[in-house]
């Protein structure tokens, strides 16, 4: 549109010219006379003027054929130029859509299209070489293309992750690490990228770098807060644990008093924290730990220490234990673990008319088969067989008691811990129902932390990781 306008401006120029001169010449009238060579030629003014427009329009025309003839090689190379690379960019897209698919055949017939059509083009198909090179399990001809792509500034991130993928394919947790820090400098608010990177120190348990990246991410909300908090506890937790492997008791002091700081409600953090100051003859700090982490959180793994802490189980002592596990019931009466751990205590010190107390409440608040188990039991004591059958069975009908198990596997464990063997999981294990983990799977919200890949193609996974 805009070319027709410019085309039909310089007609209308040209017009206005011819006619302001033929104007002029009938305004002004005369003769040109020119003497050369022994001629003599005489011509009115229009004429001349008239012949000369033609001249120059003339002159114009041949100078356009003769820009015209000597620009069409020109204008045929870059006519094929431009259909090799539209034949390029073609090779291109059905590439990555190859790759995309996992058809490994088709995407190295289509990356040696693209080669032979963009041959200075080294960006692009050294990508989609690289790529095909893995769907066909060619490991050290894409890393060659992606070394390539590395070389090159404006193509050197998808060289770096290409390589990370290599590397977290082959379980080089050493190489990922460096290419992931690499990427990290390159783009340091990428969210992915300080997801990758926490990974892989936690698999290195380099528990100080992680913590360190644990905030980068949470700045920039790689983790929400919440993930960030569950996190961050482990990580404290995994340090306190290896201080307290290497004998570093302050250290490991430092750690765990920190962790109960960010949440009270983590048992695990109080029951190493509780355990650690018994063995150091702290049992006042203990039992304070203990009783704050219980108003917060009421768990069974805190009974163990607080057994430890209560007074020796006399019969002239009962009453005084008792009262020993009433302080639990006082911080929480609303929880069943509270009535649950009272009504131990009470069979324990023979004291039948407060455990059935006991119990009937931690039935009301919330039945499992612990409850029923300690039932059974009590009727046993006091002689009535067939109501403690009547209770075991009730027991085995009862909801599962929540357990600690891995979100991702299933497995069960017996107590918490940072890192989830056997598959080497980080903070995967939660104190939950054992059925949970069918309702995870059955609705996909189980999430792997891993780089996303370089292409959405199957790639193997971290081998053991």
């Amino acid at each position: 549109m805009i070319r027709t306008l410019w085309i039909l401006t310089k007609i209308a120029v040209l017009v206005a010219a011819g006619w302001w001169v033929a104007h002029w010449a009938m305004n002004n009238p005369g003769t040109v006379q020119i003497s050369w060579l022994g001629y003599d030629i005489e011509a009115h003014i229009g004429l001349v003027l008239l012949a000369g427009f033609v001249v120059i329009l003339a002159a114009l025309v041949v100078y356009r054929i003769w820009l015209a003839l000597v620009s069409l090689p020109m204008m045929w190379g870059k006519k094929r130029a431009d259909k090799r690379r539209d034949r390029g960019m073609r090779a291109l897209v059905l590439g990555l859509s190859a790759v995309a698919a996992g058809d490994a055949r088709v995407a190295g017939y289509q990356a040696a299209r693209m080669r032979k059509f963009l041959p200075k083009d080294g960006g692009l198909p050294h990508l989609l070489e690289a790529q095909a090179a893995r769907l066909q399990g060619n490991d050290l001809v894409a890393r060659a293309h992606f070394d390539a792509l590395m070389r090159d500034k404006d193509t050197a991130f998808l060289g770096v992750r290409g390589l990370m993928q290599d590397a977290m394919d082959h379980a080089d947790v050493d190489a990922a690490l460096v290419l992931a820090r690499k990427a990290q400098d390159m783009h340091p608010k990428q969210k992915w990228i300080l997801r990758t990177v926490f990974g892989l120190e936690v698999q290195k348990h380099d528990w100080a770098s992680a913590e360190k990246t644990l905030k980068s991410a949470e700045r920039v909300g790689a983790f929400t807060p919440e993930e960030a908090q569950s996190n961050r506890l482990a990580l404290l937790m995994a340090q306190a644990d290896q201080d307290l492997r290497a004998g570093l008791q302050a250290q490991a002091l430092h750690h765990l008093r920190d962790a109960i700081q960010i949440s009270a409600a983590f048992v695990p953090a109080a029951v190493r924290l509780a355990r650690l100051c018994i063995d150091l003859q702290k049992k006042r700090e203990a039992a304070r730990i203990i009783e704050r982490a219980w108003r917060a959180n009421p768990h069974p793994d805190l009974i163990p220490l607080w057994d430890a802490l209560a007074p020796e189980n006399k019969a002239s002592d009962a009453m005084v234990r008792m009262r020993w596990y009433e302080r639990l019931v006082a911080l929480r009466p609303d929880h069943a673990e509270s009535q649950l751990a009272a009504a131990r205590a009470a069979l324990e010190g023979g004291l039948w008319g407060e455990v059935r107390q006991y119990l009937v409440m931690a039935e009301t608040l919330h039945p499992s088969p612990r409850i029923y188990r300690l039932w059974a039991r009590l009727e046993e004591k006091t002689g009535h067989p067939e109501t403690a059958k009547r209770m075991l069975e009730k027991a085995a009908d009862a909801p599962a008691d929540p357990v600690w198990t891995c979100r991702q596997t299933g497995r069960i464990y017996e107590r918490w811990a940072p890192i989830a063997e056997p598959h080497d999981t980080f903070n995967t294990i939660v104190w939950d129902y054992p059925d949970a983990r069918k309702n995870l799977l059955s609705d996909g919200s189980i999430l792997h932390m891993q780089a996303d890949p370089l292409l959405a193609a199957p790639m193997r996974s971290l081998g053991g990781r």
